[in-house]
């Protein structure tokens, strides 16, 4: 009876062993990935491809392209940010729709940009400057891409000019 009973403790010994050996692992494979992930949102490449405007719904557009060069998959869930027009901002880009980068993939996103612009103010800087002023300038975008909760900044500057 005592043989039987060293076998059925050496089994509980190393039943628990390997329970806590392949928790161990879990939790490293857990942090491994994490790591990756990180990494793969820290190397993301975002860029300004095209600003261009929308005909049909009489709207501009910021197209953004962003490389995941990492060997990690990335969740892209929002993009927010500002647009300025000679230092003022005048419109804004909030996306919201989450997009999935894989690894090594690129993918562009089209950017609806709101604009804050009212006619009012447009008028009034016609009346107060000559046209040239008001449509020549500098164009800028300032946003962040949050990537699984990781925020990675981006910067666009575009100067435009319209005529002598």
């Amino acid at each position: 009876m005592g043989f039987f009973v060293y076998l059925q403790l050496m089994a509980t010994i190393t039943n628990k062993t390997l329970l806590a050996g392949a928790g161990a692992l879990g939790i490293i494979f857990l942090i491994r990935q994490l790591m990756q992930k990180g990494e793969a949102i820290k190397n993301l490449n975002v860029n300004v491809s095209k600003v261009d405007f929308n005909q049909k719904d009489k709207t501009f557009v910021v197209f953004v392209r962003i490389i995941n060069p990492s060997n990690a998959s990335v969740t892209i869930k929002s993009i927010v940010g500002d647009v300025l027009w000679n230092g003022t901002t005048t419109a804004t880009i909030d996306f919201r729709n989450q997009t999935k980068i894989g690894p090594g993939e690129e993918k562009t996103i089209q950017l609806p940009i709101k604009m804050n612009l009212t006619l009012l103010s447009l008028v009034t800087d016609l009346l107060n400057k000559k046209i040239k002023d008001v449509i020549n300038g500098k164009f800028e975008v300032n946003a962040v891409v949050n990537a699984e909760g990781l925020v990675v900044p981006f910067t666009y500057t575009k100067d435009i000019k319209f005529g002598a």
